[in-house]
């Protein structure tokens, strides 16, 4: 598994390690959205400081924001924050935010401090 993901009083982290795969990426989002914490969460954290993490494609995208939008019609409280080093990422995941794609607050950063801050953890 190249996750794990770390409970916190009203949110979750996940941590990425090693070559993130989509599988990953979805497997962490289906962990999230079937929790018995969901409805009380108010940020979920996803690092992927020091991973090997490429993005995913726009079809990909839609798996994802299909599994959000039920989600959202639970709890629409939660903020997503993504840490990641690689800028071609970070950029992929602003434009996605920038052109509506995200159905919850999103934001992007290079450090988990400052993730973690915005967050409120």
């Amino acid at each position: 598994m190249a996750y794990n993901i770390e409970w916190k009083p009203g949110g979750a982290i996940k941590r990425f390690s090693g070559k993130v795969t989509f599988s990953d990426v979805l497997a962490s989002e289906e962990e999230i959205s079937g929790s018995p914490h969901f409805n009380a969460l108010r940020y979920v954290i996803s690092d992927y400081t020091g991973a090997e993490y490429a993005g995913i494609t726009a079809s990909q995208r839609a798996d994802v924001n299909a599994l959000r939008i039920g989600g959202f019609l639970v709890n629409k409280n939660i903020k997503y924050a993504f840490v990641i080093e690689n800028p071609a990422v970070q950029q992929q995941i602003r434009d996605a935010v920038a052109g509506g794609l995200m159905l919850y607050e999103t934001r992007v950063f290079a450090q988990f401090a400052q993730a973690a801050q915005w967050a409120g953890v």
